[in-house]
């Protein structure tokens, strides 16, 4: 056999053992699991059990730094939804965070009212604003709509419910639409990923200082990155991507980082993104408004998931 047919044939074993991988996940964790007790984390880490299906390894199962953390969590939390982890866990769980948050702020109508608005309208009007930055317009088009048909149910959902509370059937309705495989979280997650590119490559000045930080990243340009670790589904998101979508839709996202270290009374950092004051420029300056969404998602190594 050929040296070419002998890498043939390893390219070929290589992808069957990732779509083997990729499909144990599909069929192990759903893309949005439900709403689970903050001591299911702790449980997690105080296990000794061998064989672990949630992406973390026995080293940081026996970890003390992880079960203190889990404990310093589970006093400032209640819940958590697990993300599936397929590279896409931050996007899909910001997506999923958003929603439910427009969902569940209905008992305010004027706040709600103000900020859904606001967020629907940049996103509806976002497909003309990336398009400056090299998409093709019917390339993302199905993309975009599938977003704003999301927003659409969200919308009819909040103008049909009662004036006390979303219905409990409605959050349902949203997991299920966002469990759909290949079908409405993917579409979307893809669209955040564009948006977050595009945020990016218009303000190259603000989001490369990033890169040049970044060992890994340093010698690439703005367009170079995106094209390589933001566009693709499955590559997972770090700081400057974060930053980047939080302030492309200008949405609070508080991240809980869960690394292992941690204070003596097992404190995690956490860190705020979406503070900048795009409005004026991007200045620095740091808006704090009321009103604003804020989402809380926890940062394990490699991995997002949704904290309450």
């Amino acid at each position: 056999m050929s040296t070419d047919e002998d890498a043939q044939t390893q390219d070929r074993l290589t992808q069957a053992q990732l779509t083997a991988i990729e499909n144990e996940i599909k069929s192990t964790q759903p893309l949005t699991s439900q709403l689970l007790p903050i001591s299911a984390l702790l449980h997690q880490y105080s296990s000794n059990a061998a064989n672990n299906d949630d992406g973390t390894t026995d080293e940081q199962h026996q970890s003390a730094g992880f079960i203190q953390s889990a404990q310093f969590l589970s006093m400032k939390y209640t819940s958590l939804r697990r993300v599936r982890g397929d590279g896409n866990c931050y996007y899909r769980a910001f997506l999923y965070s958003l929603c439910e948050h427009l969902l569940l702020r209905n008992n305010d109508k004027t706040i709600l009212s103000q900020e859904f608005s606001r967020i629907k309208t940049t996103i509806v009007d976002s497909l003309k604003w990336v398009c400056q930055f090299g998409y093709e317009e019917m390339t993302i088009d199905m993309f975009h709509e599938e977003l704003v048909e999301l927003f659409d149910f969200i919308e009819t959902s909040l103008t049909s419910a009662n004036d006390k509370s979303t219905p409990d059937d409605t959050l349902q309705q949203l997991h299920a639409k966002l469990n759909e495989e290949n079908s409405t979280s993917d579409y979307c997650t893809w669209y955040l990923r564009v948006l977050t590119a595009a945020e990016m490559k218009s303000n190259p000045d603000r989001f490369l200082p990033f890169l040049l930080a970044d060992d890994v990243n340093m010698m690439m340009d703005i367009p170079t990155f995106c094209s390589r670790e933001v566009e693709p589904m499955g590559k997972e998101c770090g700081m400057v991507t974060v930053a980047a979508l939080a302030e492309c839709l200008g949405v609070k996202v508080v991240i809980e980082y869960m690394d292992g270290r941690c204070g003596s009374g097992g404190e995690v950092v956490n860190h705020v993104f979406g503070q900048i004051d795009v409005e004026n420029g991007g200045d620095g300056k740091v808006e704090e408004k009321e009103d604003r969404i804020c989402l809380t998602l926890l940062y394990r190594p490699g991995h997002y998931d949704i904290l309450y």
